[in-house]
């Protein structure tokens, strides 16, 4: 085996090696994005969740002060529905 033989081999050699690299990492390329993509729909799913705890907290909140409120208008009003009718009992 003279040189260029073996500069023809190591040149064989070198050309296999680019090309596995290369699909190696067009491989992990295309790989990326789908993990991260599972990643990203987890965490807006977790958003979400909490998202609709908060509103869901807050309704709450606001349905319990809006019977407070009504309550306390009712009592107002039988009180003074109980004013005007003790001045027409008069």
């Amino acid at each position: 085996m003279d040189w260029s033989d073996k500069i023809i081999d190591l040149v064989a050699v070198a050309i296999i090696f680019a090309f596995a690299i290369k699909e190696f990492f067009s491989y992990l390329k295309g790989r990326k994005p789908q993990d991260t993509n599972k990643e990203v729909v987890s965490e807006l799913k977790l958003m979400n969740s909490n998202h609709l705890h908060a509103i869901q907290e807050c309704i709450e909140k606001g349905n319990c002060q809006l019977v407070e409120t009504i309550h306390n208008d009712n009592t107002k009003m039988i009180e003074i529905l109980g004013e005007i009718n003790g001045k027409l009992s008069k």
